[in-house]
């Protein structure tokens, strides 16, 4: 029997670390989704085209963010920490980061709920190549977590 323990003990680690990589299904609440998708769909038109078009996608879309940023409410707050799991444009990624840092401590608790969220958009399906690969969303997501909690603000304006 004392063989079976660190099997045992083994295989509940194991369990463990497999369940805390797992991530939590989370359908954004209707008005986020509202101001998110809009985005979302330029951005995956984008991802799907070329040229001209696919910047002239990743610029509207660009523009939509800004109009997000410039907004003060709990639900743009929330918009800005969902669009940190999607690819917006390297340097509109930034900004969204930027932000979301500048709005200080309140986006603690939004940023600890998506950072390992699995988004599931109530009318919308987006494609895969559109998600940030998990390794840059982590660090984008730590970056933003230790930012605010030190109060410091990342990038500039």
């Amino acid at each position: 029997m004392t063989k079976q323990l660190p099997e045992i003990l083994i295989f509940t680690i194991a369990l463990m670390l497999l369940g805390a990589n797992l991530a939590a299904e989370i359908v954004p609440p209707r008005d986020i989704q509202q101001l998110v998708t809009p985005i979302l769909d330029l951005c995956a038109e984008a991802k799907t085209s070329q040229g001209e078009h696919e910047n002239a996608a990743f610029w509207q879309a660009a523009k939509l963010i800004g109009t997000l940023i410039q907004m003060k409410t709990k639900a743009s707050d929330e918009a800005l920490v969902v669009l940190m799991n999607f690819y917006v444009g390297e340097s509109t990624g930034e900004d969204v980061i930027h932000h979301v840092t500048v709005r200080g401590k309140r986006m603690l608790p939004l940023l600890l709920k998506y950072r390992n969220a699995h988004l599931v958009f109530s009318e919308h399906k987006y494609p895969s190549s559109l998600l940030l690969a998990p390794d840059v969303r982590k660090g984008d997501f730590d970056v933003a977590i230790d930012s605010v909690k030190t109060g410091k603000i990342f990038g500039e304006d």
